[in-house]
């Protein structure tokens, strides 16, 4: 009987920790009062959790947590910097991301923008979360989202493949089992979209 319970508390101990792996801080600059970026962040979250990741938002770089993902708005983006690419991503690094909220606003309507941002942050995410600068054929994580894909985002949220899940997860467990990445390491850009 005491066999029984230590082996069920082992696998109980087990899911509870599988479970923590797959919790991912992402704190993100300003936002507080615009409900456009709260619709990216809520949007952003449910595409992550189809795939059994969660994503535990926190508002304001101050104090984010070693692990965390930051996430920092260019409202002045310089046209020069990447000129085609709305957001940029240091997937080597492991916590640095730049949307150029601007980019976006101007490109897409109001109606649209909250939608885009969602794509670009889970698009971001995804580069660091799987520590590598890839892209799908298809789906969120395709190199350069063309008209047919933004019009699709409108409907239903673009999908993850099979291998950018499997990507996220063994990012998920290198990142659990390795070194905290520091925050304080210089900002080069690995990949931009």
């Amino acid at each position: 009987m005491k066999l029984a319970a230590t082996i069920t508390m082992a696998a109980l101990m087990g899911v509870v920790a599988h479970a923590a792996d797959r919790n991912v801080t992402v704190c993100m600059e300003g936002g507080e009062a615009r409900s456009a970026e709260s619709s990216a962040r809520a949007l952003a979250a449910t595409m992550f959790a189809r795939v059994g990741v969660t994503i535990k938002w926190r508002l304001g770089l101050r104090g984010c947590s070693r692990q965390g993902i930051q996430v920092s708005l260019s409202e002045h983006t310089p046209t020069a910097l990447y000129p085609d690419a709305l957001a940029w991503a240091q997937p080597y690094e492991g916590t640095q991301i730049r949307v150029f909220s601007d980019r976006i606003a101007q490109t897409h309507g109001p109606a649209e923008a909250p939608i885009v941002l969602a794509h670009v942050l889970v698009h971001e995410i995804t580069h660091v979360l799987q520590g590598v600068s890839r892209h799908s054929d298809q789906g969120v994580m395709k190199a350069q989202w063309e008209q047919r894909d933004f019009m699709l985002m409108r409907w239903e949220p673009l999908l993850f493949t099979d291998e950018d899940v499997h990507l996220i997860r063994q990012g998920l467990a290198h990142r659990a089992a390795g070194p905290a990445p520091s925050p304080n390491r210089a900002f080069i850009p690995e990949s931009s979209e």
